[in-house]
């Protein structure tokens, strides 16, 4: 019986591939001799439209394709399809999968495992369209002829410019003509089919970086994960036999996997994505188709500027009224002489967040002055000349908060990249930006953030959306994983980290395709829909983009979703550090410094 192993990369990567003399057929009867005699690989060179392939029909000896191509640094790419033959009959080079042909601007790659009925030919007609003639005489290269003739047929010149559910019927149809396992690229797209009688194995698995896993293998096939060039690759494999220790997921018999670049874009058997704890079963997005006069002094009750929204502006339906109370106290193990601080606590007051009152308590007391800080935040800063070994800082709010339309809603596609005006990026200048990395490092992001738009075809809004999905479920939510000296590329290395870490790679990775990209502190109303419940009792962080004819709109990849009515916006800057709650400078004692924070955000009214 065949062997097949298809992978799909985010960006070009360069597996080591492996075949092996020693290896049986598989459920052959004993005594069986060993032998491939007869692999083929195929691959798209530095992603382009025009495959490359190599087979060999009749290898009865280690076969490593890594030595045949002499290390030929064009053995890089996001899809690879591999067919192994498995058993000793031997094959002409034509007969010999996987097989290529030209078609639409572009080649396709299809591999086959399993056995038409005899009479094949007739009941699956080609037409008189000599194009799509089979150059040799197997049942495999006539069903992908045949299916090439269905993809013109419907007036299309790519997978994804055909309906799933159609292509799923086109296959649906040569499964009722025999044992079909099946995939097949354009390069762009790899898509991936289960015979609906459950003729031999398939399986599938998504390795998430850092790799634990840096060897796939089987007794047919050893592929290597492990290229230097290649450490940071999410790979989507789909194999006749799993090929490691990880979770490997059965296709289910007429199931249809479509992928794209690491990811599977669309299943005919959905299931819902889950924790980032098992990747192999997550399903992504479809198809791209206060005053100083007294000890403890307050801030009273705020009024409401006129001209705000009015809670009958708003739509019921999309907002909450919410309150948030803080309290943060740092204790010192000498006494503070003299101290001066930055307070970053009152929410936001426009049209999507009403602040109906709001009150602040810094104890002991020192000389307080209000003012809007250079980002427009409502800052807060506050000397403190008496002699003290805790400060208390503590602030309750009232907020009503309305949801913005979601992204999806907007009818207009802008895509990447985006152009600004001079006057629009001289204003914009300090949110395009990226952190000061190693140079080597913004490449590796910058290509990273490429994968998103390339496998969204450059839609502004894909991307986006992809990305912050994509760091949600890839990404580990682990307290104490990093620090305030972490980089965007130590948390894109690790994949893992906290709300703050996720906001700033995400701003990072933005930034470097051209989008304006902002930090928000703020907090979050976790409800009963959160699986994170840690981020009703802090600050939480997450970062506003700022999208052309929208301004700016928030994104929240810590729990992968836009911002809502269940996010209260504070304050925002270029980076945490211009956003930080609570910030000061000590003059005079102070020693050894203990913090204790604590966040209640509840909903009222």
């Amino acid at each position: 019986m065949s062997e097949l192993v298809a992978m799909s990369f985010d960006s070009d990567a360069s597996p080591r591939i492996r075949f092996s003399k020693t290896a049986r057929p598989r459920n052959a009867t004993p005594g069986t001799p060993p032998g491939i005699h007869g692999w083929g690989v195929g691959w798209y060179p530095a992603s382009e439209r025009g495959a490359a392939v190599v087979k060999d029909p009749g290898s009865g000896a280690d076969s490593d394709v890594e030595d045949a191509l002499g290390g030929w640094d064009r053995f890089r790419s996001t899809v690879f399809v591999c067919h192994l033959r498995g058993h000793r009959r031997r094959r002409s080079q034509p007969d010999l999968q996987p097989f290529v042909r030209s078609y639409g601007g572009r080649q396709w790659i299809f591999a086959h495992d399993g056995d038409l009925r005899r009479g094949w030919a007739d009941r699956l007609p080609l037409g008189g369209d000599p194009s799509f003639e089979p150059l040799g005489s197997t049942d495999s290269e006539h069903a992908f002829c045949w299916f090439l003739s269905r993809v013109h047929g419907a007036r299309a010149r790519s997978l994804a410019d055909v309906q799933p559910q159609e292509i799923r019927s086109w296959l649906g149809q040569l499964n009722a003509e025999g044992e079909l396992n099946l995939a097949i690229s354009d390069g762009d797209l790899l898509i991936v089919y289960r015979d609906a009688q459950a003729h031999d194995g398939l399986y599938w698995t998504r390795l998430i970086p850092p790799h634990t896993t840096r060897k796939l293998q089987s007794d047919s096939v050893r592929i290597g994960l492990d290229d230097p060039q290649d450490p940071n690759r999410t790979a989507l494999v789909f194999s006749s036999v799993p090929l490691s220790a990880d979770v490997w997921k059965p296709v289910s018999p007429g199931q249809l996997l479509i992928s794209r670049r690491g990811s599977v874009i669309w299943d005919s058997e959905p299931t819902s994505v889950t924790s980032r704890e098992n990747p192999a079963s997550v399903v992504p997005a479809s198809l791209p188709m206060q005053h100083a006069e007294t000890g403890h002094q307050q801030a009273g009750l705020d009024s409401v500027p006129a001209g705000s929204p009015s809670s009958s502006a708003l739509d019921l339906r999309n907002e909450r009224m919410l309150e948030v109370v803080q309290e943060t106290v740092y204790i010192y193990e000498e006494p503070v002489e003299r101290s001066s601080h930055r307070i970053l606590l009152k929410p936001v007051q426009d049209k999507l967040q009403s602040l109906e009152a709001f009150e602040l308590d810094v104890s002991p007391a020192g000389n307080c002055v209000e003012y809007e800080d250079v980002f427009g935040n409502s800052a807060f800063a506050v000397e403190i000349s008496s002699a003290y070994t805790e400060l208390r800082v503590a602030s309750r709010a009232r907020v009503r908060v309305r949801a913005p339309e979601p992204l999806e809603g907007r009818s207009r596609r802008d895509t990447i990249p985006l152009v600004w005006m001079p006057s629009q990026r001289q204003m914009l200048q300090a949110y395009l930006m990226p952190m000061e990395l190693p140079e080597t490092q913004l490449e590796e992001l910058s290509r990273f953030a490429m994968s998103f738009v390339e496998r969204n075809d450059s839609d502004l809004a894909g991307a986006l959306l992809d990305l912050n999905d994509t760091i949600y479920r890839d990404f580990s939510y682990v307290t104490g994983s990093t620090s305030l000296t972490s980089t965007p590329f130590d948390v894109y290395q690790s994949r893992r980290g906290v709300c703050q870490d996720f906001a700033n790679l995400m701003m990072c990775l933005a930034r470097l395709l051209n989008v304006p990209a902002r930090y928000r502190m703020g907090y979050l109303f976790t409800g009963a829909d959160y699986e994170n419940k840690v981020q009703s009792e802090a600050s939480h962080a997450w970062l506003e983009l700022y999208l052309p004819r929208l301004g700016w709109h928030g994104f929240d990849p810590t729990n992968g979703r836009q911002v809502g009515s269940d996010h209260v916006r504070v304050a925002v800057g270029r980076n945490y550090r211009d956003a930080t709650p609570t910030t000061g400078t000590i003059y005079r004692g102070g020693g050894t410094e203990t913090l204790t924070v604590s966040v209640q955000v509840s909903e009222v009214g």
